[in-house]
């Protein structure tokens, strides 16, 4: 770990050795420590996913298919690296259960943390120096052991490094005069020295990691163990119409699990993901995902259209394809009853629907301003407002047009009158009952359709009428409702309701005029 041909690892440590001694200095707080559980934490991981990594690197060089002597000497030495690092790493294992134990205790959570005397009693006294000495022996004996299987050129650096030993402390007085044990466990709270033990393990990996490269390159190149193994299906169409046929090829797909794959479409990376398959192991996958269009449609509205695809395993040429694939024109269904009929001036809802398309947050409508609005309600319902006598609806999906539905509209149905009498309807034939002390004038909506899928347009009222009795002068009424009581009528007399003005409610919020020529009535007093 000396000198300036230290890996990141091994910088790291350095530092932590930096912040650790600055820390202790200035009698730090355990919520400062709790950071040493955060480094292990992270080291762990590292730990573990590096035996995942050697083990997958072994495997490639086992199964290499050359049977040349330098080949089979190369899976030898493999085997005997792997096993004397995972005992190694075992080992490391067990000091570290060590610095955790008081007594007969295992310690956890702020304990831990908080412990500052563990480290010192395991690894430095006097009195019991064994797991502190075979600490150290262990350490040069893997180094050792690492070196004469490997026989290497340049040699596996050292792991028992002292203070003098790392640029950070080599002049530092304080540090310079102790040993490797001392510099490593001296005044090291437990948490710290757990951490400590965990980079051990890294630094142990990394070695392994760096040895079986080597034979890994006299076993003729990279080999990837397939150790991931899932049925697939590929279909000509995951939906089908019921009572047609179901087609597909069934094949197995595999994945090895020590090797990162870089994916590219088009150029560009893909976002790495862990799919859950399922089975009991996830596979990285590449996610791929763009809004698919397309301009050449052929008469049966699909377009041929593809992308590339590229995938970067280390040690061997990168893996290219073009997907192909197929984009239907989309057709928009306004699937609701109201899109028989529009009204003018009124808001009908209807439902928007995409053939195959399943989300439809994407999907819009647009109508020029002087035909009229469109609002959405949601995904796939609209609210249409004709202003013109033809309505033609832009369709949009995701920003692009696919289509314009054109409508004829119509008028708002006239209304006629109805008289009524408290909650009592008056037939008009039969005339209004003497002493009745008021009616009302009510508009009623003949067309059923309108009256169904306009709930928000079709609730007319009288604003204004014309009353005259026995054709007398005209008496303006500011409303629907006539005092007869106020005009002293009697069994006989002649009323007229004429120049009927009618307004509703509009879906927009506004008020609006509606043709009350059909509401003129004319009664006799009976």
């Amino acid at each position: 770990m000396a000198g300036g041909k230290e890996t990141p690892r091994q910088k790291m440590i350095g530092m932590m050795y930096l912040v650790l001694t600055a820390l202790l200095a200035l009698n730090v707080s355990s919520a400062i420590l709790e950071k040493f559980a955060m480094v292990n934490t992270t080291l762990e991981d590292l730990v573990s996913e590096d035996r995942v990594k050697n083990q997958s690197k072994l495997m490639g060089i086992l199964d290499a298919k050359s049977t040349e002597d330098k080949v089979t000497a190369a899976k030898e030495k493999a085997k005997k690296v792997r096993e004397l690092t995972k005992d190694m790493v075992a080992y490391l294992d067990g000091v570290k259960k060590k610095i955790k134990t008081d007594g007969n205790k295992q310690l956890q959570g702020e304990e831990l943390v908080l412990n500052t005397n563990n480290p010192e009693e395991v690894m430095l006294d006097s009195r019991k120096p064994e797991t502190g000495i075979e600490y150290e022996k262990r350490l040069k004996g893997y180094i050792k052991q690492l070196n004469d299987i490997m026989q290497l050129k340049k040699p596996f650096s050292k792991l028992d490094k002292k203070a003098v030993d790392f640029e950070e402390f080599k002049n530092d007085a304080h540090q310079a005069s102790k040993n490797f044990l001392q510099f490593s466990f001296e005044g090291t709270p437990a948490m710290a020295a757990i951490a400590i033990l965990s980079q051990m393990q890294t630094e142990v990996l990394e070695d392994e990691s760096a040895a079986l490269d080597s034979l890994n390159a006299i076993a003729e190149g990279v080999t990837y163990r397939v150790d991931q193994l899932v049925p697939m299906v590929q279909a000509e169409s995951n939906s089908v119409v019921a009572g047609s046929t179901y087609e597909g090829n069934l094949f197995v797909a595999g994945a090895a699990s020590g090797a990162t794959p870089e994916m590219f479409k088009d150029g560009k990376p893909l976002q790495l993901e862990d799919v859950d398959m399922g089975i009991g192991f996830k596979v990285k996958m590449g996610k791929v995902k763009f809004a698919a269009g397309a301009s050449n449609y052929n008469a049966n509205g699909v377009a041929e259209m593809s992308y590339n695809v590229k995938i970067n395993l280390p040690g061997r040429p990168p893996l290219d394809r073009k997907i192909s694939y197929k984009v239907i024109r989309p057709v928009a269904i306004f699937g609701s009853a109201a899109a028989a009929t529009l009204y003018r001036d009124c808001g009908t809802e209807v439902n928007v629907s995409i053939q195959g398309l399943t989300d439809l947050s994407g999907l819009n409508l647009n109508v020029p301003g002087e035909q009229g609005k469109a609002y959405k309600l949601a995904p796939g319902k609209f609210a249409i407002l004709p202003t013109r006598a033809q309505c033609n609806v832009n369709v949009m999906l995701n920003g692009q047009s696919i289509g314009v539905q054109k409508f004829e509209t119509q008028d708002v149905p006239m209304p006629i009158a109805k008289l009524m009498s408290g909650p009592n309807t008056i037939d008009i034939s039969k005339g209004i009952p003497t002493g009745t002390p008021s009616i009302r004038v009510e508009p009623e909506i003949i067309d059923q359709i309108f009256a169904k899928n306009n709930n928000k347009d079709n609730r007319y009222y009288v604003s204004n009428l014309i009353l005259q009795i026995n054709g007398g002068s005209p008496i303006t009424i500011r409303s629907g409702t006539i005092p007869l009581s106020q005009y002293n009528l009697r069994k006989g007399d002649n009323i007229s309701i004429s120049q009927v003005q009618v307004q509703r409610p509009a879906y927009d919020g506004s008020t609006k005029q509606v043709n009350g020529s059909k509401m003129t009535v004319n009664c006799r007093i009976n």
